[in-house]
Parts: C-alpha cells; sequence; structure tokens
C-alpha cells in the first residue's frame, strides 16, 4: 500500500509550530500570574477589611449590650441583667469572616500552573494519550495544563466547603438557641428546644455540587481533532 511521504512543506509547518506553542503558552503562565497577583492583592485587603471591621463591630456590640443589659454576666437571649446575646455579632463577624476565608483558600490552592508542572505531568501521562487519543504535543501540553487547573479548583471547593461548615454550623446553632432555647431535638416544628439543622440540607447541597465538579474533572479527556484540519491550523498561525 502506497504512503504519503512528508514534504518539505510539513517539515515547515512542524518547525514553526514549536516556537508558536511555547509562546502560546508563556503568554497563558504571564496572565495566569497578573490574574493571581491581582487576586491576592484582593485578598490582603478584604483580609485588613476584616480585621477592622470585626474590632468595630465588637466594639459595637460591648457598646450596644453594656448600655441594655449592664456588665456582662453570663451569654444568652432572654434580655435579663447581664445577659449579652451574641448572636447579630457572630452572623456578621462569622460570615464576612466565611467570604475572606474562601479568598484565602482560593489564593493558596489555585496557583498559577507553571511550565515545569506541565512538564511534569505531560512525562506522566503524555505517551499513553498519544497512543489512545493519537493527541498531538500541543493538544497533549494544553490538556495537562487544563488538568492541573481543574485539580486544583477541585480542591480549592473541598477545602471552601469543610470552611463553610465549620463556620455555618455554629452560626445554625446559635440562631436556633436563640429562637428555641436550649437543644432537646432536632425538628423543623419551632417548638421550644426544637432545632431545625438547616445547615445540613446547605452541606448536602454543596456537597453534591462538588461531587458534580470532580466527576467532571475526572471524565475530562483530550479532543484530537482532524489530522487535517489540525495541519491547517499550524500553517495558518506560522
Amino acid at each position: 500500500m502506497p504512503t504519503e511521504m512528508p514534504t518539505n512543506q510539513d517539515d515547515e509547518v512542524r518547525a514553526l509550530s514549536l516556537p508558536a506553542m511555547v509562546g502560546t503558552e508563556q503568554n497563558e503562565v504571564r496572565a495566569a500570574e497578573r490574574e493571581y497577583a491581582e487576586r491576592v492583592r484582593r485578598f490582603r485587603a478584604n483580609l485588613l477589611a476584616w480585621v477592622l471591621g470585626a474590632i468595630l463591630l465588637t466594639a459595637l456590640w460591648v457598646f450596644v449590650e453594656w448600655n441594655a443589659d449592664g456588665a456582662f454576666e453570663r451569654f444568652a437571649h432572654e434580655g435579663n441583667r447581664g445577659d449579652w446575646n451574641p448572636t447579630l455579632w457572630a452572623l456578621a463577624v462569622g460570615l464576612w469572616g466565611l467570604v475572606v476565608g474562601v479568598m484565602a483558600l482560593r489564593v493558596y490552592f489555585e496557583r498559577p500552573v507553571t511550565t515545569a508542572e506541565v512538564d511534569r505531568t505531560v512525562e506522566q501521562i503524555g505517551p499513553r494519550l498519544a497512543a489512545k487519543y493519537a493527541a498531538t504535543s500541543d493538544e497533549i501540553r494544553r490538556f495537562a495544563r487544563r488538568r492541573l487547573d481543574g485539580v486544583r479548583r477541585l480542591r480549592f471547593h473541598v477545602a471552601a466547603w469543610a470552611l463553610g461548615m465549620v463556620v455555618i454550623a455554629p452560626l445554625n446553632a446559635l440562631i436556633e438557641w436563640q429562637d428555641n432555647g436550649a437543644f432537646e431535638r432536632l425538628s423543623r416544628n419551632s417548638q421550644p428546644g426544637s432545632w431545625d439543622p438547616w445547615v445540613l440540607y446547605i452541606g448536602g447541597i454543596w456537597a453534591l455540587v462538588i461531587a458534580a465538579l470532580a466527576l467532571a474533572v475526572y471524565v475530562d479527556r483530550p479532543k484530537s481533532p482532524d489530522g487535517g484540519n489540525h495541519l491547517r491550523r499550524l500553517r495558518s498561525s506560522g
């Protein structure tokens, strides 16, 4: 069976595609680093605002409770002398702190993918993808970068879920304690002693969203286009 011999034009296209691929990847890295630097700047500004806001809110809460109920004796919600109710203060400081904490987790987990990390991933998965999907070097590197970004994003969402549960669960308890008194049973009947575990619904729905993200990362595969179309793109880019 006759085979098609590579032409000089094909060799020129392959020679031109490598610098173009490297240049595109460097541009992507620089863009990701600029976006990350802006994310860090926003996090630091929000962290400073939260610290100052928490101090002011705490001072305001102490001033209001002192004027309303006198010197502090106990945390309570009945409004008796010496009873200080921490619910509104905890909601304001806690939810604001949760937002800042999620920003911190994103800064930590969603760092820009470096060229060295892409190189290591390509060494691990490149031969298998090339053999199974007939993927080109450019496609493999793009897939490796996308896969690394997806894994980091998934880890961020898992950490954000854990932080959210740590913050929201005590707030759930505070709200139910203020509305229905000391805990006796889990129930939604709004009777004294009945606590509505709405935090479980929030955590469950949130966990299902994260599971869908994890499934998307797991089933992600590189797409190998038609060889002729790929060659024409390389020629036009060169």
